[in-house]
């Protein structure tokens, strides 16, 4: 990766440290007066509960979000269940996965997959983040890489602040407190679903997500007002739209691992105790939801 910059490296560790997400989100001017209501739901059994709650990867810091409801359940819990680790510290691993999944093959350029409409798009955004004219930068990069690191870098210009994300918190807290940790996924199960995407699933990701962030920037604004406000079926409607126009990218990204995740939880009811589960708010809103997944197993999802 010595061709890249430095500043650009750094970017794309960042952005896979809080990778899918389910979206990257951040808040810099969403409402902060009323009282804080996001939506949780609860599984169970004779012995065995779980929490399910939705999250944003990255707030700003000042943001209110905490309800008495997530308060409570997250102190009841023996365990909390995340999406990944996240691990950055390993530098030298992820760079080695960025290495085998997000890099194109000798001969491809970034440049010579996209459309022209998406390359001038790309020259735009690059511009909004002060950033004209660096997009050679870019070149060694898979369109699915270049799309979460221009997701990381919005999430930068707008303040956004990775230690007050929701997973930060509630990880310090649980391993604070003596709680297990556990895991959906790992980080690389994570990078190998996105480089297991057929090219035009990849480019359809980049590019539409550079429509939307020329046409709508102020749109993660509106997720998490959504999202604090426990308002699921506008939270779905807008995470799930900038998704659903492509299928493999909605299945690769939402559907699948929703799927699986649900043979998991599947598994954690046939113990005993309570789980917390904290995963991105677009897993738990929209269709084909962890919801859905459930019910369709015959297992009563109740919201709390």
């Amino acid at each position: 990766m010595k061709c890249l910059s430095s500043r650009l490296q750094l970017t794309m560790l960042f952005c896979l440290s809080i990778l899918l997400h389910g979206a990257v989100t951040t808040s810099s001017m969403a409402d902060n007066s009323a009282a804080p209501t996001p939506a949780l739901w609860k599984i169970s059994d004779e012995d065995s509960t779980i929490y399910l709650f939705g999250t944003v990867h990255i707030l700003r810091p000042d943001l209110n979000w905490r309800s008495a409801d997530v308060n409570s359940a997250f102190a009841s819990s023996d365990t909390v269940v995340f999406e990944a680790p996240a691990d950055t510290s390993n530098p030298q691993k992820m760079q080695a996965l960025i290495a085998q999944f997000g890099l194109n093959p000798p001969g491809t350029t970034l440049s010579g997959l996209m459309s022209e409409q998406g390359k001038r798009d790309l020259a735009d955004v690059l511009a909004q983040f002060n950033m004209a004219g660096s997009a050679a930068n870019f070149e060694p990069l898979r369109p699915w890489l270049v799309s979460i690191t221009l997701a990381a870098l919005q999430i930068q210009a707008t303040g956004g602040d990775p230690n007050a994300g929701v997973e930060r918190i509630l990880g310090a807290e649980a391993a604070a407190s003596g709680k297990s940790i556990a895991y959906f996924e790992t980080d690389e199960q994570q990078m190998q679903m996105l480089g297991n995407m057929s090219p035009a699933a990849e480019l359809f990701l980049l590019e539409d997500g550079l429509r939307q962030l020329k046409e709508n920037p102020d749109q993660v604004n509106d997720l998490v007002t959504f999202w604090r406000s426990g308002n699921v079926d506008a939270l779905g409607s807008l995470m799930v739209a900038t998704l659903a126009p492509q299928e493999e990218v909605y299945e690769t990204i939402l559907a699948a691992r929703n799927r699986d995740w649900v043979r998991q939880l599947k598994q954690m009811l046939e113990g005993s105790g309570t789980i917390f589960v904290a995963v991105g708010a677009a897993h738990l809103a929209g269709d084909r939801s962890v919801q859905d997944y459930l019910r369709a197993e015959g297992i009563a999802v109740v919201r709390q």
